[in-house]
């Protein structure tokens, strides 16, 4: 059966698996399909339009600035949404431009801070008139994969990642120590791995948390993270009894890549 000529597929591969959803105008006409990657995708899309984020050479807006303003850039076969930019601390934001104008499609007017976790990097955004005026990057999923003999993605146990997370919020010079006893605890039988990993997130989340006070307490506060991602995420911040409205992570990759190719479709 021929595809309608208005069909397009959304793809991310900043996300474990990557995912490609085949679209129609700006709506998923069906669930997204598991990915190996970008040559992949492209079998998939059977030569229709490839919308995904920015890599290291697609040209990037310096902060503060309206995601709404990015355009799709031509890369081949492939049309990828702008990036951010942000000179100190440097950072360029590329797999979560997507996410925060996708929910600022829905949430027009919405200021406060955008906590966006990734497999990569995890991005706290301050919104401000429809803008991204500043924003934090950490590295804690890669430390955590990194550090914990257990798999990032796995399930935790939410009561044991509070211990090591209240000691570096309040003592960041504690962060290797914790994580080196939870470590050692683990190889001598004393945790799970369940309680391994979840020692791991805390420990990571508190200097983590500890860094990026200024973008969460008293802050209007949204959460916008993938499955694997959410629980540790949702535990940390709950210690700490910050206020957060979780969002769908998959809906507002959708939404902002879907309101970036409409635009687009208007000027070509």
């Amino acid at each position: 059966m021929s595809q309608p000529s208005d069909t397009w597929f959304a793809v991310d591969d900043s996300h474990r698996p990557a995912r490609i959803w085949r679209m129609v105008r700006t709506t998923p006409d069906g669930p997204a399909e598991v990915v190996a990657g970008f040559d992949e995708a492209r079998k998939v899309a059977l030569g229709h339009p490839l919308v995904t984020h920015a890599h290291a050479a697609t040209p990037a807006l310096p902060l503060p600035a309206a995601p709404a303003d990015l355009n799709l850039h031509a890369d081949g076969d492939t049309l990828r949404l702008g990036a951010l930019t942000q000179a100190q601390p440097h950072t360029r934001l590329c797999a979560a431009v997507s996410k925060i104008r996708g929910f600022l499609q829905v949430n027009k007017d919405w200021d406060g801070v955008l906590c966006l976790p990734g497999f990569a990097t995890t991005v706290w955004a301050l919104i401000s008139a429809n803008e991204v005026v500043s924003v934090l990057s950490f590295t804690t999923a890669p430390l955590v994969e990194a550090l914990s003999p257990i798999a990032v993605s796995a399930s935790i146990d939410s009561d044991a990642l509070i211990s090591p997370l209240q000691d570096v919020i309040s003592k960041p010079e504690t962060l290797g120590l914790r994580l080196a006893e939870s470590r050692s605890l683990w190889a001598a039988g004393e945790l799970n791995d369940a309680a391994v990993l979840s020692q791991t997130w805390g420990a990571a989340l508190g200097a983590e948390l500890a860094a990026a006070r200024a973008y969460w307490l008293g802050q209007n506060l949204a959460l916008i993270a993938p499955s694997a991602l959410a629980a540790p995420y949702k535990a940390a911040l709950s210690s700490q009894y910050v206020p957060f409205t979780e969002v769908d992570e998959a809906q507002m990759t959708i939404k902002g890549l879907a309101s970036a190719y409409a635009y687009y479709k208007t000027k070509t």
